[in-house]
């Protein structure tokens, strides 16, 4: 710079040395540059400088690079080296270090002055954000369990974690309890083996690049009471009282026919038993918690009617939980727990409202005076009387659907968004479940009469119907004696009934029975038959034909129930080349829209191409705002009802509570008693196939488990965990196989 001055100096006194004009036209040594450095980057980031401008040369100045490339005026980047004149711009460019925390530096010299532009990449960060995992209450004792997951996130860079209990999953693989490492967005979930004491809590600690969760369970408390089944009340009296009795009867094939044994094993027995109930209850009450009154009378009409009749009667609160009826020393608890008992049903009076929307909902008529109306004329009242007051007398009624009705037809009202009620009327609540509605429609009512009673209350003859008095003799024997099995197709509760006897308070043993009998059923429900079958080129096309012999849809009742045609197609080798309603093993139906996303569901389908596509026979309810919801006060509408009609079924005429919803209501083969559906599958190459239908039953279906675990409570878990245990998710109802070939 001294130099560049002195030679200026110079030139303006005039002065000339030899030889200075010609080097002072050649100045190719430019002033000093300066890139501003860069700190923070990601790695493998490619990184540009800000641009410098060459000054204070008057001729080239030759341009070199090192440790990236660079770009002269605006043009492509290169490593080769340039010419730069007075007032070039030059930027530089170099990609980062693939480390954290390394800097690396791009060198450039112009006319042998140099400057180093330098990037730092981020410093490593194995410190992720905080996470957390639920931890769970009310969980089954020596039962494995699992957390929810969570998703790693804040680092970045693979982070260590390991674990004090039990195994850790990363992005559903193996579980294990080895330390490891884990990258942003990696999902981490729990499983370790509850306590096998009740009351007990189990830990397992999770540490993430030095950020600690704990995930907790707690076990159920100690078996649930079962409550003293030999209690008397104002107007009601045990089932061990009338068990005394008509336990220990025969039929005229010297069969068991024990009255109080047969129900013991039943749902009616333990509907406040029912663990689906109590969480299905609880759900309901956290997500309306404004209607508690109505929840807690309306699902104690029908599953704690005893309990509720005392307490309406006498002006006493109705409350299930926190303190309430299931609570053992509440005063109530044992009408509660004796679920839908002898004297409830057999007090219900042959009053107007039966077989009407008045007398619907749990609305029975009990009477005062403790009569008891059974099926036959002129019974032998002594013993009853004096043994525990209760008068029997004959009337019809009893054997009648409409009594039946009571309970099995069930409106409820149903809320907006905002928890405000928007049904008006009894007439506008929403049909929850209206079976006895449903067979009014059927032929069973009609042209092929057959009761409810009929159907799930076996007949059986030569039946002398009580042990007392001593003297046999003094009795008649009775014929078409209904044993009180009521049979239905709930396999998976009474599976959960028996197997968690103990937690659920559950006293019979008389399961294995109630089960085979169940089954039974199911097989008689439905059959599977082929109309037509063809292969062509290398297109399989068949129609089935659906026959349901039931007397209400077919699922009916409860609407977290689904029906599915699980169809397979093997080569002659017997490998599969096309299903459709494959069920896993924790429910879930492949290709079903609501088991992946419960914002959605399968539509109705005449005719199927794709494993994607499940017939499935159900009912979806919606709400106010037309979305599919799983919430019963929620629900003001059915989006789809393709439940198996019974035969009979007019769905032209069906009134507006048991309407067909959906593309089933347009389906001309959509019929009272069937269903036919066709499928088309190509791309085949063999000439032989062997086509397997079976029509599946849930009691249960997957998307309403899900549901009820938003807002996680003991009850909730309870039955979560008994759900994943059982092995009676799915039952089969039929099973249809047959050959197609060129």
């Amino acid at each position: 710079m001294l130099r560049k001055c002195f030679l200026a100096m110079l030139f303006c006194l005039g002065v000339s040395l030899p030889g200075v004009e010609a080097h002072a036209a050649k100045d190719a040594i430019p002033d000093q540059f300066t890139f501003i450095d860069q700190t923070g980057v990601s790695p493998s980031t490619v990184v540009t400088s800000g641009r410098i401008t060459i000054t204070g040369i008057n001729t080239a100045a030759v341009i070199r690079i090192a440790g990236g490339s660079y770009s002269l005026n605006g043009s492509a980047y290169t490593t080769a080296s340039r010419w730069a004149k007075n007032n070039d711009t030059i930027q530089v460019r170099q990609t980062s270090s693939s480390s954290f925390g390394t800097t690396t530096g791009t060198i450039l010299t112009v006319g042998g002055v140099s400057d180093t532009f330098s990037v730092t990449t981020l410093p490593p960060d194995t410190t992720p954000d905080p996470f957390s995992f639920i931890d769970q209450t009310g969980a089954p004792i020596a039962t494995q369990v699992m957390s929810n997951t969570v998703t790693v996130a804040g680092i970045n860079t693979p982070a260590p974690i390991s674990i004090s209990f039990g195994g850790y999953s990363i992005n559903g693989g193996p579980f294990t309890n080895a330390n490891g490492t884990v990258n942003s967005g990696d999902t981490v979930q729990v499983r370790f083996t509850t306590s096998s004491s009740f009351s007990t809590q189990t830990s397992s600690t999770v540490t993430i690049g030095g950020v600690i969760d704990v995930f907790s369970v707690t076990t159920v408390a100690a078996p649930a009471s079962g409550g003293n089944p030999s209690f008397t009340s104002e107007n009601f009296s045990g089932s061990t009282n009338c068990a005394f009795c008509h336990n220990g009867i025969v039929d005229g094939a010297k069969q068991d026919v024990s009255i109080e044994t047969d129900w013991s094993s039943t749902t009616m027995a333990n509907a406040s038993r029912d663990p689906l109930w109590r969480a299905k209850v609880r759900s309901e009450l956290t997500r309306n918690p404004q209607l508690a009154g109505v929840i807690n009378n309306k699902c104690t009409r029908c599953h704690a009617p005893m309990a509720n009749f005392e307490a309406v009667t006498a002006g006493e609160p109705v409350q299930i939980f926190d303190g309430g009826f299931l609570d053992p020393a509440h005063s109530r608890h044992d009408e509660a727990i004796n679920g839908v008992s002898c004297t409830l049903c057999h007090q219900i009076q042959d009053s107007p409202e039966l077989g009407t929307l008045a007398g619907f909902s749990g609305h029975y008529v009990v009477n005062l005076l403790k009569t008891i109306y059974g099926q036959y004329l002129t019974p032998f009242a002594n013993p009853m009387v004096n043994r525990t007051g209760f008068t029997p007398v004959y009337s019809a009624h009893i054997q009648a659907s409409k009594l039946c009705a009571t309970c099995h037809n069930l409106k409820t009202p149903y809320v907006d968004e905002n928890g405000v009620v928007l049904s008006s009327t009894p007439e506008s609540e929403f049909p929850e479940q209206m079976p006895y509605t449903e067979w009014e429609q059927s032929s069973y009512a009609t042209t092929t009469p057959k009761s409810c009673q009929d159907c799930h209350m076996s007949r059986t003859n030569g039946v002398k119907m009580s042990t007392r008095p001593m003297n046999q003799n003094m009795l008649s024997t009775r014929d078409a004696f209904a044993r009180h099995e009521f049979v239905g197709g709930n396999a998976l509760m009474l599976d959960i009934l028996d197997t968690n006897r103990q937690q659920l308070g559950v006293q019979s043993t008389n399961f294995p029975e109630s089960l085979a009998k169940t089954q039974a059923m199911l097989s008689g429900a439905a059959g599977i038959t082929t109309l037509s079958q063809s292969l062509v080129g290398d297109t399989l096309e068949c129609t089935l034909q659906i026959t349901s012999t039931t007397g209400h849809k077919l699922p009916s009742a409860f609407p977290s129930r689904r029906v599915i045609l699980h169809v397979t197609v093997k080569d002659g080798q017997g490998n599969v080349v096309f299903e459709s309603g494959r069920v896993n093993a924790n429910g879930s139906v492949a290709g079903a829209d609501a088991d992946s996303d419960p914002a959605t569901f399968e539509p109705h389908y005449d005719l199927i191409t794709r494993p994607d596509q499940v017939q499935i026979y159900e009912a979806i309810m919606g709400n106010n705002l037309n979305q599919p919801t799983y919430t019963l006060l929620r629900g003001m509408v059915y989006l789809k009802d393709n439940r198996l009609l019974p035969p009979g079924f007019d769905k032209a005429a069906a009134p507006a509570d048991v309407r067909v919803a959906g593309e089933a209501q347009a389906d001309s083969n959509f019929v009272g008693g069937s269903d036919r559906i066709s499928y088309r599958i190509s791309g085949l190459t063999g000439s032989a196939y062997t086509v397997e239908a079976e029509l599946l039953h849930q009691p249960v279906a997957y998307a309403f488990v899900q549901d009820l675990l938003v807002e996680p409570s003991p009850e909730n878990q309870t039955f979560k965990g008994m759900f994943d245990a059982s092995s009676r998710k799915t039952g089969r109802i039929a099973l249809h196989t047959f050959n197609v070939s060129r």
